[in-house]
Order: structure tokens, then C-alpha cells, then sequence
């Protein structure tokens, strides 16, 4: 097995029973007949958990759908839900989500099936961003010179570990011609803990 992530935190609430589990299994090929589904399911993913921790905010209130947890909770999921549909190789296996309240925290697991081709492209641009000291540098580095294939550059990875209060790791487990791909984002509420 081989591990790439940011995890600081991640032992601190393991612990912890959760408040809510919400588990999903999906076809890539449905989410890439039509895109726009990972939209409308990380909306309803940022909606349905925005309530748990916007408990005094009415549904129906403008606060909600401008809040900055339920967008970030949905931006996430989007980039997780995408690289997962991009990734998978089979597009008839099963993308696996869990996800996970547990009071401050919000998890997300995404575990899809890929073939080498793919993993190798995945894991060498998990491997730059994790080893990055500052992720600003690089994203603007990304930026300019994958300008022709954005759709494999690791922006969206990037954006969402410079940008939100998240820790991710990526395992990658091999399985005869198979390679799981597992990846893990915890998102901290209420900001980083402080260590």
C-alpha cells in the first residue's frame, strides 16, 4: 500500500463516534454521461450537512445558500467526486463514498478501481503536491503550463488544500490488474486544531 497526504490531525478524531455516516455508491459512467450530476449531488451534500453544523440558520434563508460551509463542503466533494469519475478506469465499477459528521469535523472517503496508466499519472502529481512547501507557487505554476490539459493538472487538489481547512491522504492498493484508489479529506469546521 502506498500513502500520500497532509495528516496531522486525523488521530484526534478517529476516536470519536460519529454523529451521521451517509454511504453512496455510484457508476462512474452515469457521472460522466452527465456531468452535471456531481453538482447537483455536492450541492445536496453541502446542503444536507450545512444543517448539522448552521443549526440556528433557516433552510429557506439566503444565509444558507451563501454560507461558506455548505459551498466549501460542496467544493470539496466536487473535486473528490470528479478525480474518482476521471480515475476510474472500469466505468461500470463502483465509486464508493462515505461520509462522516463527527461534531467538528466532516469526512469524506471516495474509493474508486483504475488500471496502472492512470495511477501513475495520479500518484506523480500526488507526490508534487504533498512534497510542496508552499501550494501557492505551484498552483500559479499549474496554471501556465497546463493550460492544454487542466483536466489532469491537480489544480483542483491543489485549490482545495491551499484554499480550506482540510487534511487528505491517497492510498493506492494493488489488486492483481487493479488499483484501489482511496482517498480521505477531513474538513475541520471550525479551522485547524490547534496542535
Amino acid at each position: 500500500m502506498r500513502k500520500y497526504g497532509n495528516f496531522k490531525f486525523a488521530n484526534q478524531i478517529n476516536n470519536q463516534d460519529p454523529d451521521s455516516k451517509f454511504q453512496i455508491h455510484l457508476k462512474p459512467l452515469d457521472l460522466m454521461r452527465y456531468w452535471r450530476r456531481i453538482g447537483i449531488l455536492s450541492d445536496f451534500i453541502g446542503y444536507f450537512y450545512g444543517f448539522s453544523f448552521l443549526p440556528n440558520v433557516p433552510t429557506e434563508s439566503i444565509d444558507m445558500k451563501n454560507s461558506e460551509i455548505v459551498n466549501s463542503i460542496s467544493t470539496v466533494f466536487n473535486e473528490l467526486l470528479e478525480n474518482a469519475a476521471k480515475y476510474s478506469y472500469d466505468k461500470k465499477a463502483d465509486i464508493e463514498i462515505s461520509l462522516i459528521h463527527r461534531g467538528k469535523t466532516f469526512e469524506m472517503y471516495v474509493r474508486n478501481k483504475t488500471n496502472e496508466s492512470n495511477v501513475f499519472a495520479y500518484e506523480e502529481s500526488l507526490k508534487e503536491i504533498f512534497s510542496a512547501k508552499d501550494l501557492e507557487p505551484l498552483y500559479l505554476e499549474k496554471l501556465e503550463t497546463n493550460e492544454k490539459d487542466l483536466q489532469r493538472s491537480g489544480i483542483g487538489l491543489i485549490l482545495v488544500l491551499k484554499d480550506y481547512p482540510v487534511e487528505m491522504e491517497v492510498t493506492f492498493e494493488s489488486k492483481d490488474k487493479d488499483t484501489v484508489i482511496t482517498s480521505r479529506v477531513i474538513y475541520f469546521i471550525d479551522g485547524f486544531p490547534q496542535s
